[in-house]
């Protein structure tokens, strides 16, 4: 009988401890995920007309450390958004250290895809170089002509972003990086109708149509009843 006691106990003290080591690996990838940098995109708020005036996206990364270089691909739909130009931040050199980018280049496919990449000059940390930003900034503009009417999505893929530091191989080290992109939607010329203007104004219109028929329909049925009571 103790025997059996003990093969319980034991059984349930592993399963215990496969329970904590559950927990701790999920804990641990959750604290991992964490303290991932995410680059993503940043698209205008207001409202973007077919044929206005050009508008800027911004290609930021928050959550880095010791940041010394970036690359990005951005993929967009030419029929809708036309490509003007792209500049890079001094978020990368706001440490001090140099700074160069080669010209960015642009796939003339559809989607048509641009791709920039900035790196700075200099020793890593740990060989007396500068450190790089930490925390949040945008990496980059891109300038676009708004060229069509509807909703375009902005593909963000090939997101890399690396530390003035090299890792245990000698190459530069690689910040975990998770990378999102967006849509925005631009309005056809002539086909928007201005809802959040009119919108309240066509309310309170219905609002009082509804109010006056049901007046008409009460006072109506109140004259019918008047009209029996008098000829009885």
């Amino acid at each position: 009988m103790k025997k059996g006691l003990w093969r319980i106990s034991l059984g349930i003290k592993l399963g215990l401890v496969g329970i904590a080591v559950f927990i701790g690996c999920l804990a641990g990838g959750a604290l991992a995920q964490g303290n991932q940098a995410r680059m993503f995109l940043e698209v205008p708020v207001e409202r973007i007309e077919e044929g206005g005036t050009d508008f800027k996206v911004g290609v930021a990364a928050e959550n880095v450390s010791n940041l010394a270089a970036f690359q990005f691909t951005l993929s967009y739909d030419p029929s809708i958004i036309k490509y003007v130009g792209v500049s890079p931040t001094t978020f990368l050199k706001s440490t001090g250290r140099e700074v160069m980018c080669p010209e960015p280049s642009v796939d003339e496919g559809k989607p048509r895809t641009l791709k920039l990449n900035c790196v700075t000059l200099g020793p890593p940390v740990s060989l007396g170089g500068a450190a790089g930003p930490d925390g949040y900034g945008v990496l980059a503009e891109v300038a676009f002509s708004p060229v069509g009417g509807g909703t375009v999505s902005l593909e963000l893929k090939d997101g890399v972003l690396l530390a003035a530091e090299i890792d245990a191989q000698g190459a530069p080290a690689e910040i975990g990086t998770v990378v999102e992109g967006a849509s925005l939607y631009v309005v056809p010329s002539g086909g928007g109708f201005a809802w959040m203007i009119w919108g309240p104004v066509i309310g309170v219109v219905c609002v009082a149509v509804v109010a006056g028929a049901v007046v008409l329909v009460m006072r109506r049925r109140g004259g019918r009843g008047l009209g029996t009571l008098g000829g009885s």
